[in-house]
């Protein structure tokens, strides 16, 4: 998935801060330059640049975002606090980034960030048909599907992948009713709060298992290539 999916996926579970580093962002994810902004105009721009929802996603909807960056200097513009590495040392900038940003404006302006509409899964469409297993900490085969979690770079062993699998497995056995994606894996989270991994294969004495976040838990289920997981109302 694109950088802006997988920003937008982290919303949906209630993720409350955002850590980026520059070097592995897509450019036109980051910024639009005003010379390219002369060239494409906006409205023939798919992408909207993240330095332009940013300030919207923490007053509008509690995200926070700390950013590492050496290249993109019209984040001054938005940035409630900024520190710089100098031999070492970390000293607060943010004065002169700001007159900086004073002295050379941007031609644009922040935007809101809407609210991510909230999807619905269906449990029962994540039954296995046939064999689950572990390939490695970024593949696992579920039934007849390879999914592949190698963009879920929090994910640091195999015991985790193996949780993972054996978490779809749970999902699929739990009502949908009427509840969000969010609301579903806060209820499994607060599962394995009071009981612990063996929820997620009762009975097996399975010692294979390292407990990983529900947003890996989440972003795997939207890796999931299965028709009919999802739906929104």
């Amino acid at each position: 998935p694109s950088q802006a999916s997988n920003s937008v996926e982290a919303m949906e579970v209630g993720a409350n801060l955002l850590l980026i580093d520059e070097d592995t962002c897509a450019t036109n994810f980051m910024i639009r330059d005003d010379k390219m902004i002369q060239l494409v105009a906006s409205e023939k721009e798919p992408i909207t640049p993240f330095v332009r929802k940013v300030q919207s996603m923490y007053h509008d909807h509690g995200i926070s975002s700390i950013m590492v960056i050496g290249g993109c200097g019209d984040y001054f513009d938005v940035a409630d606090t900024v520190v710089m590495m100098d031999s070492y040392q970390c000293l607060d900038v943010t004065e002169s980034a700001k007159a900086i940003s004073k002295q050379h404006p941007s031609s644009t302006g922040p935007l809101p960030m809407t609210s991510v509409r909230p999807r619905y899964p269906n449990c029962s469409a994540f039954q296995a048909d046939g064999k689950v297993s572990t390939r490695s900490n970024t593949m696992f085969s579920y039934g007849t599907i390879d999914v592949d979690i190698s963009g879920l770079e929090q994910i640091v062993c195999k015991a985790q992948t193996a949780a993972i699998a054996q978490a779809f497995q749970k999902i699929s056995t739990m009502s949908s009713s009427s509840r969000t994606l969010d609301q579903l894996l806060n209820d499994l989270d607060d599962a394995l709060d009071r009981e612990g991994l063996e929820i997620l294969a009762p009975g097996q004495h399975h010692g294979g298992m390292s407990r990983p976040r529900k947003l890996e838990i989440a972003g795997a289920l939207n890796r999931f290539r299965q028709a009919g997981t999802m739906q929104q109302k």
